[in-house]
């Protein structure tokens, strides 16, 4: 389609900024051509995509925010999460685990800090669903408490109802209504994740090391394409020296990023 990079470019800046802008400043944004940015505002009006109107000496540009730009949403969206830092996308991945369990919950959103470059505070998320009540973010406290003892990161959950409106208030990481599956690799590393907070409770305990140990070894391994036939392949191809909780933590943590990356 003719000045479809420019019309990418506008609605991107529309979308990122959630403001509406006069065509002066659209443009400056999203570091197009003149040309053929008139022409990509005029194919989006004529499609449906924005509204322009004249305020005063201006042209003022709106997205409509309806389903077919809720689709372009979904794109933009799905873009910025696999650029994010590793780290985060391993918390989210960790945390969404649990949705596809909550039927109230049809989509969680990611907004604040975290989105920004650099260091971020804790993680804000987003739960929309109809008629949501505490209850429901509570039913998330078992995986919340796990990330946060693990990786020390607070995570603020909120709630809102679900709606066309709320659904721009963030970056979206989950939909009940889309297919949602691991791969081997992070199967296993939700194994490792869940007998890791075992032994946060009793970091004393052999067996739940050995149980976390060999879950890890196992992540290793489908994440290197390797099936191993026993335990003992397993942990001979891992071959890391993990001694303590600490280890658990550094090298654990690293291997997750790897894998939900």
């Amino acid at each position: 389609m003719k000045y479809q990079k420019s019309m990418m470019k506008i609605m991107e800046s529309l979308l990122s900024s959630k403001e509406s802008k006069s065509i002066e400043a659209l443009i400056r944004e999203a570091k197009t051509g003149r040309n053929s940015s008139f022409e990509a505002l005029k194919l989006l009006e004529k499609h449906g995509f924005i509204k322009i109107i004249s305020f005063g000496n201006q042209k003022i540009v709106s997205a409509v925010k309806d389903n077919s730009f809720l689709q372009f949403k979904y794109y933009g969206d799905a873009m910025e999460f696999k650029s994010m830092d590793s780290f985060i996308k391993l918390i989210v991945n960790l945390f969404i685990s649990e949705l596809p369990k909550k039927n109230k919950i049809k989509v969680a959103l990611l907004f604040g800090s975290v989105l920004k470059k650099g260091n971020f505070n804790d993680v804000d998320i987003l739960l929309l669903g109809n008629n949501l009540e505490i209850k429901d973010l509570d039913s998330l406290n078992l995986i919340k408490n796990k990330i946060e003892r693990f990786f020390g990161v607070i995570i603020n959950l909120h709630k809102e109802e679900f709606n066309l409106d709320n659904l721009f208030k963030g970056i979206i990481i989950y939909q009940s209504s889309y297919l949602f599956e691991y791969n081997l690799a992070q199967k296993q590393y939700l194994e490792f994740f869940n007998s890791i907070y075992d032994l946060t409770l009793d970091k004393n305990n052999k067996n739940l090391f050995e149980i976390a140990l060999v879950n890890l070894a196992y992540a290793f391994c489908y994440k290197n394409n390797f099936v191993p036939r026993t335990k003992s392949d397993a942990l001979e191809y891992f071959n890391k020296k993990i001694m303590n909780f600490n280890d658990f933590k550094k090298i654990g943590g690293e291997i997750g990023k790897e894998i939900f990356n």
